[in-house]
């Protein structure tokens, strides 16, 4: 902004318009800097010369605000349980609401038809995805590819509501609570990469990284460079495959709609640590605190980690939160006992 102010003291006397003399490359840097699609498209009404730069804008946010939430009678009681879970993302995309005039009438990827190469894009939704009990609170990032590459979920109970559960192991609902709150988790992420992610992926064949966050940072799935180039290999590959299979008469097969919907999770190694009563700096407290780093299971298969696996799992959850409070209670934890849990595919 500095060097625009300079350009146009210069030519204050002047009949030129000092804006004009600003280069298209450094234009180009504030669009990017600006990021916000809405405020981007408003731009364009500024100028000729805005309109035909904005398109070139690289660096996008694109915010999701407006969804509805009516539910068709005739679904069965799985599918509104499900959409009780996954409401944000299966108003986005179910085409039942296509009627109605409140809803958003431009998917992400129409939207983004009008950039000529986007770069790194941030999808912000208006909502998490999960329903949880009273005093529960869910923080994820997962990481994936063609799938879940790597997942780290940080739950607990606020004092509040946990003061009167007992002590010990049933602080935060035991083991059998923290594996809910793990599975919930996976599933929020795996749903909101593949509604989220799939089309705009396919069309953006620029982009290098794509994050999907929510306003209520609740979770977070990202995907770089390789993973979005392992999506768009994995598609090719499956187009082909339904292309022969209807080739070949097999019909349409449908399979449980949250199966049908999400991404699949692959076998999973969970390398879970818990602590009762978590204090922080601040006086802050979290009760039932529970960190959980997972990890696809290699080729090897099952078995212990190795210690080199240890550390990258380590490594993992201190980059998954940053800094503040939810870095802190990471730290605190990651230097308390761990123990390993496996689960199949689903």
């Amino acid at each position: 902004m500095t060097t625009i102010l300079k350009y146009c003291s210069e030519t204050e006397n002047n009949d030129d318009d000092g804006f004009d003399r600003v280069p298209d490359s450094l234009i180009h840097l504030i669009f990017n800097r600006i990021s916000d699609i809405k405020t981007l498209i408003r731009c364009r009404s500024v100028s000729k010369r805005f309109n035909s730069l904005v398109p070139q804008a690289d660096t996008l946010l694109l915010t999701v605000d407006r969804v509805v939430s009516a539910s068709d009678p005739a679904d069965s009681a799985l599918l509104t349980f499900l959409r009780s879970i996954f409401k944000p993302i299966f108003d986005l995309v179910s085409p039942k609401q296509l009627h109605d005039s409140t809803r958003w009438q431009k998917s992400p990827a129409q939207i983004l038809r009008g950039f000529e190469r986007v770069r790194e894009l941030h999808l912000e939704l208006p909502s998490g995805d999960l329903r949880l009990e009273k005093g529960a609170v869910i923080r994820w990032r997962a990481e994936f590819g063609k799938t879940l590459r790597g997942c780290v979920i940080l739950g607990f109970r606020t004092a509040a509501t946990a003061g009167g559960v007992g002590g010990g192991d049933l602080v935060g609902g035991g083991l059998k609570m923290r594996v809910v709150w793990t599975i919930t988790a996976l599933i929020a992420a795996s749903t909101r990469h593949y509604y989220m992610v799939k089309e705009v992926v396919k069309e953006q064949e620029a982009l290098e990284r794509l994050v999907v966050r929510d306003k209520e940072e609740e979770g977070t799935v990202v995907m770089e460079r390789d993973g979005l180039k392992e999506c768009r290999e994995s598609w090719e590959e499956e187009e082909k495959e339904e292309a022969v299979s209807s080739s070949g008469g097999g019909g349409n097969r449908r399979g449980v709609w949250w199966r049908n919907n999400r991404t699949k999770v692959p076998a999973v190694r969970m390398r879970m640590r818990h602590v009762p009563r978590l204090e922080l700096s601040g006086g802050g407290l979290m009760e039932g605190a529970t960190l959980v780093v997972v990890k696809p299971i290699n080729g090897s298969g099952g078995g212990a980690e190795t210690e080199e696996e240890e550390d990258v799992s380590g490594m993992m959850a201190y980059g998954a939160f940053g800094g503040g409070l939810y870095g802190e209670a990471v730290e605190k934890l990651l230097k308390s006992r761990s123990y390993i849990l496996e689960m199949n595919s689903f």
